[in-house]
């Protein structure tokens, strides 16, 4: 009986370590704060809400940084070149 019971336990214990890890987002992917969908979370103000590692340079690699922060990055990076004639 107390074998089936510290089992149990063990296996919640494993479960309940699995869901953390498997919902962590990796800090070195993106530097906004990232929904279950994918998408950017925004404040009630509609601000994109960034993570502990944004600075302007990751902002500008981030797939979301010109939608969050143009203002803040250089024009060649949310801007395309112009077509030459």
């Amino acid at each position: 009986m107390k074998s089936k019971i510290i089992i149990s336990m063990l296996a919640s214990i494993g479960l309940f370590a699995a869901a953390g890890a498997v919902q962590a987002q990796t800090a070195g992917d993106r530097v906004y704060v990232i929904d279950q969908r994918g998408e950017v979370v925004l404040s009630g103000t509609g601000l994109c809400w960034r993570t502990g590692f944004w600075t302007p340079a990751a902002a500008a690699k981030d797939p979301a940084g010109c939608k969050c922060d143009k203002d803040l990055l250089p024009k060649e990076v949310c801007e395309p070149p112009a077509p030459r004639a």
